[in-house]
């Protein structure tokens, strides 16, 4: 739509000084909204780096908390007698004294 003309516009003057002080404030505006908008994509690069760690990190804690329930679950294999029986029929050839024990060749 067109502008409609006032009755006194073709007297006005147009005042370059006035204009350049505008075409200064929009290029000052613009270069700060260009500098927040980089400072937000850095701070959303950022963002994803760090969930991602997280996520490696809580991986790892569980994958650390199985082990040690493994861990923790032979320890008390370890201390029954069923194990100190194993060990010493396996490695000193113990046996009860009423028990018979049959060697292969």
């Amino acid at each position: 739509m067109a502008r409609k003309k006032k009755k006194f516009d073709k007297y006005r003057k147009r005042n370059p000084e006035k204009e350049k002080r505008n075409k200064i404030f929009t290029l000052i505006i613009a270069a700060i909204l260009v500098v927040m908008v980089l400072a937000l994509i850095g701070e959303y690069q950022e963002r994803r780096s760090l969930q991602a760690e997280q996520t490696k990190i809580e991986q790892q804690i569980s994958e650390e908390e199985d082990r040690t329930k493994e861990l923790e679950e032979e320890r008390e294999y370890m201390n029954s007698d069923e194990y100190i029986e194993k060990v010493a029929r396996e490695k000193f050839g113990l046996f009860y004294p009423n028990e018979y024990v049959l060697e292969e060749d």
